[in-house]
C-alpha cells in the first residue's frame, strides 16, 4: 500500500451540507475516488467538466458540491493519482487518471469494506412525527412521496438508454438499484401519509401543550 493509499484511509470527514440529506460516511472519503473513476471512465476533463460530469453521473449515489472536488482535485494531484494533462478553455487545468489513480480505485473496490451507516433527515423526522398535527403529517408524507416520483423520473429516462459499454452497463446497475429503492420509498410515504391519523394524538398534543 502507497503512502498516499495510507492517507486517504486514514482521511474520515463527514458531509454537513444541507443537500445531503441521506448519505454515506465512508473511513475512505469516496468522493476522491468517485473523481479518479470519472477521469477513468471519461478521459482528460477540466475541473469544471468534471463538476458537470459529476451532476449527471455519480452525483445521484455520492452528494458533493462543487466546492468540494477543486481542493480535492489538488490533493489527488499531489498524491500521483491524477496529472495535468494541459489546459482547457480560458487556460482551465485538464486532469487525467494515472496509472497509480486507477490501481488506487481498484484497491478500493476490491479491498476497502464500504460503510453501510447512513444519515436520513426524512426517517429522523418521522421518528418524531408524532409531535405534529395529523393533517401536518400527512402533509409532510404526500410531499416527500412527490419528491421520490420526480427522482424515479429521471432514473427512468436513464434506464431507457442503451448500456453498450462495460462502464454503461455498470451505471445501469446503479441505476436499476436506485428505481427500487425509490419505488419502495414511494410505497413506504404513501402508506405513512395514509396512517397519519394514527401517528399523532394525545401523546402528541399533550406534550406540545406541556411545552408551551
Amino acid at each position: 500500500m502507497t503512502e498516499a493509499s495510507t492517507a486517504i484511509d486514514n482521511d474520515r470527514r463527514t458531509c454537513e451540507t444541507q443537500a445531503c440529506q441521506s448519505c454515506h460516511v465512508n473511513l475512505e472519503m469516496s468522493l476522491k475516488h468517485g473523481l479518479i473513476g470519472l477521469l477513468a471512465r471519461e478521459g482528460p476533463q477540466t475541473g469544471y467538466q468534471l463538476t458537470k460530469a459529476f451532476d449527471r453521473s455519480v452525483n445521484f449515489v455520492w452528494h458533493a458540491v462543487h466546492g468540494q472536488i477543486y481542493p480535492e482535485l489538488a490533493r489527488l494531484v499531489d498524491a500521483g493519482f491524477i496529472h495535468q494533462t494541459g489546459t482547457g478553455p480560458r487556460g482551465a487545468k485538464r486532469y487525467e487518471a494515472t496509472p497509480a489513480g486507477i490501481e488506487e480505485l481498484r484497491r478500493w473496490i476490491t479491498e476497502v469494506e464500504p460503510a453501510r451507516g447512513t444519515r436520513n433527515e426524512v426517517l429522523l423526522r418521522t421518528f418524531f412525527i408524532y409531535l405534529v398535527e395529523p393533517a401536518d403529517a400527512k402533509a409532510f408524507f404526500r410531499r416527500e412521496a412527490e419528491q421520490y416520483r420526480r427522482e424515479l423520473a429521471v432514473l427512468e429516462a436513464f434506464a431507457a438508454e442503451e448500456a453498450e459499454t462495460p462502464s454503461l452497463r455498470a451505471s445501469a446497475l446503479t441505476v436499476d438499484a436506485g428505481i427500487r429503492v425509490l419505488k419502495a420509498r414511494i410505497e413506504w410515504a404513501e402508506r405513512a401519509a395514509a396512517r397519519a391519523t394514527t401517528l399523532t394524538g394525545r401523546r402528541g398534543r399533550a406534550r406540545r401543550s406541556a411545552s408551551r
